[in-house]
């Protein structure tokens, strides 16, 4: 299945040039949440969450018997969706393009109009979550469509 995602839209928060850990145990990673400019990025996703996880299940057959004892509420669940948002995130540092590398302060991406390229993955215990390898500048076009 192809992972690859190339999603426009707003950002809403980012932690793009500073890692970000919630905890202080937690790990740092780079972070982005992005409004998308399509609101069908989110059924597309949700169908290809679906898709992932099928072949995840399918590829792994010893993943239900070894992890048969957790319940919905205790498995980690998918790190996809934040609120209407969608969540992106890495540990290593994406490329910035275009001017976002002049950039100096993380706030200074709220509200900009981007294109985030990454992908949609699944961890071991079945969870997805996004991550984003590009972040780059882009302009809306009088059509809808984005030059």
């Amino acid at each position: 299945m192809n992972t690859l995602v190339r999603i426009q839209g707003y950002v809403t928060d980012a932690h793009v040039l500073e890692p970000y850990a919630k905890h202080s145990y937690d790990i740092k990673r780079y972070e982005l949440n992005l409004y998308p400019s399509d609101c069908t990025h989110f059924y597309d996703l949700e169908n290809r969450i679906e898709e992932l996880k099928q072949q995840h299940e399918q590829q792994q057959p010893y993943h239900q018997l070894r992890y048969s004892n957790f319940d919905n509420q205790i498995a980690p669940r998918d790190r996809v969706f934040d609120s209407d948002c969608l969540k992106f995130e890495s540990l290593h540092s994406p490329k910035l393009e275009g001017d976002f590398h002049l950039l100096a302060y993380d706030d200074e991406l709220i509200g900009k109009f981007v294109q985030v390229v990454g992908h949609l993955q699944i961890q071991e215990l079945g969870n997805c979550f996004l991550s984003f390898h590009i972040l780059e500048p882009t302009v809306h076009s009088a059509h809808g469509w984005d030059n």
